[in-house]
């Protein structure tokens, strides 16, 4: 399991879960990579789907960011909800400005959301040239 995670205690474990689950199930976007992206973060920490607290409204998912004192817990849990997003490639502009809006309101500056954007992108590019580089004929 990842290290940060192991550091977690189990209300942010469930916050973490139930941040990811508000992306699977808020966006404009019903996918299959969305999904086992989920049901592997659930394994990584070791609860089950079915325990995951379900959260429909960006005020409760914000309400339960809130009571996390850590900003580094924080961004933690929103670089993977922006991972999650872009886990099939297609992130909408509603599901953009509905993240950027839930960290405003938690105290995570725009411009280190632009960061993890910015990151996700570049990873996306990397997966994107790998392909690239196995299907080429040269």
């Amino acid at each position: 399991m990842n290290q940060v995670l192991d550091a977690w205690n189990e209300n942010d474990k469930q916050t973490y879960l139930s941040a990811l689950s508000y992306v699977l199930t808020a966006g404009d976007t019903k996918s299959e990579q969305r999904r086992e992206f989920m049901k592997n973060k659930a394994r990584e920490v070791k609860i089950p789907l079915a325990q995951i607290k379900k959260v429909r409204a960006p005020e409760d998912l914000i309400a339960m960011l809130a009571k996390i004192h850590s900003i580094k817990v924080k961004r933690f849990i929103v670089r993977d909800m922006i991972l999650m997003t872009l886990a099939d490639h297609d992130l909408t502009d509603s599901e953009m400005h509905n993240i950027y809006d839930i960290c405003a309101a938690v105290g995570i500056k725009s411009e280190k959301v632009d960061d993890f954007f910015l990151w996700a992108a570049r990873g996306l590019e990397w997966q994107v040239d790998g392909n690239r580089l196995v299907e080429e004929d040269i």
